[in-house]
């Protein structure tokens, strides 16, 4: 399976599994099927409940129905966190090149180039690009990654802090988002995904950045200013 390296706001480069070509075709076909059985749905409704109501009202009741379908990949990603119901189900997820979560913008024009993408162009980009990118993806500056297993659907999803908790290094409240998020992927690492290296290099250039000087070994000191950020920052 290819892998990307992304280089993190603390330039600590971590690596993911590319989204294979038959993992995001599979999620294509589950998205299709699913606009397919909507489109079932709302002939039925209209061929049963609304023709014979309103003749001429086909177009008020399409219009609006058919919205859904066409923002589908761009509410799906938006509100599921860089997935679709696809991507969920083969466990795939867009990220951005910087390791940081894609904004609406990024999003939006993924889902504009997807529009004017042919799915043959799509594929041959991917193919040939060896980032898992396509054009939409290159322009986003995004890409698709698959999961680890176990791993959360939210690199941002704040751990809960006892109420009682008193933080360690209350330098932690100058901690960016972007900054915790490069935390939890560094412990998230596998030993053999050169996991030690990189805690202690991610260690080194927090300490630099906030003045602080600990015996914490690596991964407890990671730990510890994860859950100081948390409690500084009101996620309890």
């Amino acid at each position: 399976m290819e892998r990307i390296k992304v280089e993190t706001t603390q330039n600590v480069a971590i690596e993911y599994d590319i989204a294979s070509v038959g993992d995001r075709i599979i999620a294509t076909i589950i998205d299709g099927l699913i606009v397919f059985g909507y489109y079932i749905v709302i002939i039925i409704i209209y061929s049963y409940f609304v023709k014979a109501s309103t003749p001429n009202g086909a177009f008020y009741f399409f219009i609006p129905l058919l919205i859904p379908v066409i923002f589908y990949h761009l509410l799906c990603e938006v509100f599921m966190n860089g997935q679709s119901f696809g991507k969920k189900a083969m466990k795939i997820k867009v990220i951005r090149m910087d390791g940081r979560q894609p904004t609406f913008g990024n999003y939006l024009l993924r889902w504009v180039l997807r529009l004017v993408e042919e799915g043959f162009i799509a594929l041959i980009t991917v193919v040939i690009n060896g980032k898992g990118q396509r054009l939409g993806d290159i322009a986003a500056g995004t890409t698709v990654i698959k999961l680890r297993q176990n791993q959360p659907l939210t690199t941002l999803s704040f751990q809960k802090v006892e109420e009682n908790y008193i933080p360690v290094f209350p330098e932690a409240a100058h901690l960016t988002d972007a900054d915790a998020n490069t935390i939890r992927q560094v412990l998230r690492l596998r030993p053999e995904e050169n996991q030690m290296a990189l805690q202690a290099k991610l260690v080194t250039k927090l300490k630099e950045h906030l003045h602080i000087q600990s015996l914490l070994d690596n991964k407890k000191f990671l730990e510890t200013l994860l859950r100081d950020f948390n409690k500084l920052n009101g996620r309890l």
